[in-house]
């Protein structure tokens, strides 16, 4: 009424209240009345806003790919960013020309201007594998823009999905990769091979140094056993050598003892010859029948039979026959 216009702004724009090229009123979600013929409005979103990209840049090897992520921002500085762009609304709350909608191709433009730069320093293998540093350069640098300055602008988080190459690249970098990891797979083959033998052969050097050490042990065995046959046979020696001087000693006293009994025995017999020898001297003196007498005198009585009976078949007095009663032999039988 009246030219008279009330307007309320939501807690995420920051509204300005301009007249006669002065700010006279602004904040976020403020709510006033304005006489709208002397005033213009100025809204300028508050709250931060996501915005996609999807860029192809080329390498310093000359070869193509896709970068893909997402910026975030909010407009942090509304007084930078009212002097760059226009963001004047109508009275029913609409942007009067299309400068809100370059805020996020101006953005657009300043990423696209760092990963370049980036991208076009490093070869296309370093590139696929460097995200994470880039992200981080790219947060720094758009911290640091002149363009996102101007702008009054704030970069909140910066991330990238992907870096990928074009598909005929990509497949041959596959084929690269796969023959690179069945190349490596070959290597840790032939090296499992090789530490196989080695490990074969180490063994082996093991058992031939065992074995060596085995041998050796039996060899000092074997000389143990032999010195000590040695030893016990030079102490056999020793024992027999003592034997037989002991035995010659046995032998020497059996001969001395034998040559003594021989002498005892000579003498013996020379006493025995010699006293055989005086008898007969002195039988020879005495007369046969006196020495008759003599040998009969302590002869039993079954003798003197005998020599009675013996007499009776010699000299004169020999008989043809002789008659022994029963009598006569129990007694001489009994006798």
């Amino acid at each position: 009424m009246f030219g008279f216009k009330y307007i309320k702004a939501d807690p995420s724009t920051h509204l300005m209240l301009f007249k006669e090229g002065k700010i006279k009123l602004e904040g976020v979600g403020v709510n006033f009345f304005y006489y709208a013929p002397s005033s213009s409005l100025v809204a300028i979103p508050s709250n931060s806003k996501e915005l996609p990209f999807v860029f192809r840049l080329q390498t310093s090897d000359f070869q193509e790919l896709t970068v893909q992520g997402q910026v975030t921002y909010r407009i942090e500085q509304p007084h930078e960013a009212a002097k760059m762009l226009n963001f004047t609304i109508d009275t029913k709350g609409k942007y009067t020309s299309e400068d809100p909608k370059k805020m996020d191709e101006r953005v657009q433009r300043a990423v696209q201007v760092l990963l370049r730069n980036h991208i076009e320093s490093k070869s296309l293998r370093d590139s696929l594998v460097c995200a994470r540093e880039l992200t981080i350069d790219l947060k720094k640098d758009l911290d640091g823009a002149e363009a996102i300055a101007s702008l009054g602008i704030e970069i909140t988080d910066v991330a990238l999905t992907s870096i990928k190459p074009t598909p005929e690249t990509g497949k041959a970098l596959e084929a690269e990769i796969r023959e690179s990891l069945l190349k490596e797979a070959d290597n840790a083959i032939y090296a499992r091979r090789l530490s196989s033998i080695e490990q074969e052969k180490s063994v082996k050097e093991s058992e031939l140094e065992t074995e060596k050490a085995i041998q050796k042990k039996e060899q000092d065995l074997e000389e143990s056993r032999l010195e000590a046959q040695r030893l016990r046979k030079i102490q056999q020696f020793k024992i027999n050598q003592e034997d037989i001087t002991a035995q010659i000693e046995d032998e020497k006293q059996l001969e001395e003892l034998v040559s003594i009994n021989s002498a005892n025995e000579k003498a013996r017999g020379d006493a025995q010859a010699y006293k055989i020898q005086v008898q007969m001297q002195a039988y020879q003196n005495i007369d046969t029948d006196k020495l008759r007498v003599m040998s009969m005198s302590g002869m039993a009585p079954e003798q003197l039979i005998a020599q009675a009976i013996e007499n009776l078949t010699q000299g004169d007095n020999q008989i043809g026959n002789l008659n022994i009663s029963p009598d006569l032999l129990t007694t001489l039988t009994n006798t």
